[in-house]
């Protein structure tokens, strides 16, 4: 992989693991990393107005979903490949993808599908999974300790989860078509066995 830098993706539906996953795997490795969360750039005002849009229930999902599409158009021209490890925790156009062709949008599934040629691409991709009973267990808890932290797509996998399976199965299918991703299910893995995995995927991380 010649001397540059890590470039490793994890992605996923809520209540995968993947925080935890993430976590170990950059403590495991010994290495200093930077996360990038969502977008591909470290700066992205188009991305700051969709994320305070969306959360304050401005617009309905077609319109948000433009301006995400807007803002991941313009994380890939102005991409530069990072130069220290990084880790891009989830990615718009896979989170789109699956949500926008779950709730039939017009035009924003094929929208996105059609930048994925254009894509980045990673050293290692990740996708987590785990079975619902699993991520009901893990919301029980996240709602005991850190109940702040639950977001309404939490939720989805008691309010909604024939949705939530769907749009996870469409996240699935595209990162592994597109980005070679390895699925992890954290069901009944232990986080050690779960970075061990990781670490197999991603060589000179070891």
């Amino acid at each position: 992989m010649s001397n540059e830098k890590l470039f490793v993706h994890v992605d996923g539906m809520d209540l995968a693991g993947k925080t935890t996953a993430t976590n170990g795997f950059m403590k495991q490795t010994g290495l200093e990393w930077e996360i990038r969360r969502n977008r591909l750039s470290l700066q992205n005002p188009i991305h700051d107005l969709a994320d305070a849009l969306r959360k304050d229930e401005v617009y309905d999902p077609e319109v948000i979903g433009n301006l995400y599409y807007a803002a991941l158009m313009a994380d890939i021209r102005g991409f530069r490949r990072p130069t220290i490890n990084t880790i891009q925790d989830s990615t718009i156009i896979l989170r789109s993808i699956a949500f926008h062709t779950v709730r039939n949008t017009p035009r924003l599934p094929e929208m996105f599908r059609d930048l994925m040629k254009e894509h980045p691409k990673f050293d290692a991709s990740f996708v987590f999974t785990a079975d619902i009973e699993h991520r009901r267990k893990r919301l029980e808890k996240r709602m005991r300790e850190t109940p702040e932290q639950v977001s309404a797509e939490d939720m989805m996998v008691i309010t909604k989860p024939e949705k939530f399976l769907a749009m996870e199965a469409c996240l699935v299918d595209v990162a592994r078509a597109n980005l070679r991703s390895v699925v992890i299910d954290t069901s009944q893995l232990s986080p050690a066995e779960v970075v061990s995995i990781m670490q197999s995927n991603v060589p000179t991380a070891r």
